[in-house]
């Protein structure tokens, strides 16, 4: 098997979607607050969320990134583009929203690598507009990522299954993903743009609360009636679960000393991501995104780990 980008030009992947600042410290004892003063070993700041940090990754892996979303018109903001830019993502196209905050994390790590604090301003995430979406960047891309589509608002609904129905119309595959916690109305909310995702990457708890199956086979089953043509669900330390009209495969979690798991998912998004426009297999590629999403648990914040891949 080829490395990811052997032989090939450069990949290029627009991410479009949530964007925040995470501001994550570690380790925390429990309980996690009783007040006064709590010593901490590391305290670190990424460009974090589900479009930014699969951005990151993705470009550190060797592919052309290009954010897109809204953040705010503050000091946060210029961070944000900053830690982007020194990763290697194009930030140019980020709309800046006069008057809003630019979405913030602040995450208290056990020492167990789980978050049992998270503070978090939801910020301009959610004011995302389609006149913000540089449509002749996604004509150009090789594959069109959207993060969080759950908590970007009114742009959800009619302005998300515009902004894939395009990308469809030109070639360009698309790839999805949710944040928060999804029930089946959200499922019925995305039914739409679903139909036109190549890729749904949820999480276990994600897949099976929108589906109303306890079992992510099944589950997954319910999302490629729904028309999504492959459904690459993460399940923790289980693995991962990568189905799709071929059948199911299961690829399992390597196992790793955890530091901290924030940031995984969108890891392994962008290790996906790559394996499959180097021209891996979907189920190959999953073992792609398992590599780098350890790699992240490795350490703290969402692009620990994360190296440039040898081409």
């Amino acid at each position: 098997m080829p490395a990811p980008g052997a032989g090939m030009s450069t990949r290029r992947v627009v991410c479009l979607g949530v964007h925040i600042v995470d501001v994550l410290a570690r380790p925390l004892g429990r309980p996690p607050i009783a007040g006064g003063r709590h010593m901490v070993d590391e305290v670190r700041i990424t460009a974090a969320g589900t479009a930014a940090g699969t951005a990151a990754d993705l470009a550190k892996l060797g592919i052309e990134a290009v954010a897109q979303g809204a953040i705010g018109d503050d000091h946060l903001g210029e961070l944000l583009i900053q830690m982007l830019t020194s990763s290697g993502v194009d930030a140019t196209r980020l709309a800046r929203k006069q008057g809003l905050q630019t979405s913030v994390s602040i995450l208290l790590i056990g020492d167990d690598g789980e978050r049992h604090t998270v503070l978090r301003l939801a910020g301009a995430n959610s004011c995302l507009t389609l006149e913000d979406v540089d449509f002749d960047a996604i004509a150009d891309a090789d594959l069109l990522h959207i993060g969080g589509v759950d908590v970007l608002g009114d742009f959800a609904g009619n302005p998300l299954v515009e902004v894939m129905a395009f990308a469809r119309s030109r070639g360009v595959p698309t790839s999805l993903d949710v944040l928060g916690t999804c029930d089946e109305r959200m499922a019925e909310r995305l039914a739409p743009a679903l139909a036109h995702a190549r890729y749904f990457m949820p999480n276990a708890d994600q897949l099976m609360g929108m589906t109303g199956r306890n079992e992510p086979s099944a589950a997954a089953e319910a999302l490629l009636r729904m028309g999504v043509g492959c459904v690459v669900a993460t399940l923790g330390g289980e693995g991962s679960l990568v189905s799709s009209g071929a059948g199911d495969v299961l690829v399992p979690a390597f196992d790793v000393p955890i530091v901290d798991t924030t940031g995984c998912g969108d890891a392994y998004a962008a290790g996906f991501i790559t394996g499959v426009l180097s021209g891996w297999s979907d189920a190959s590629a999953g073992w792609l995104g398992t590599a780098a999403a350890a790699l992240v648990a490795y350490g703290l914040v969402s692009d620990a780990g994360i190296r440039v891949l040898a081409l």
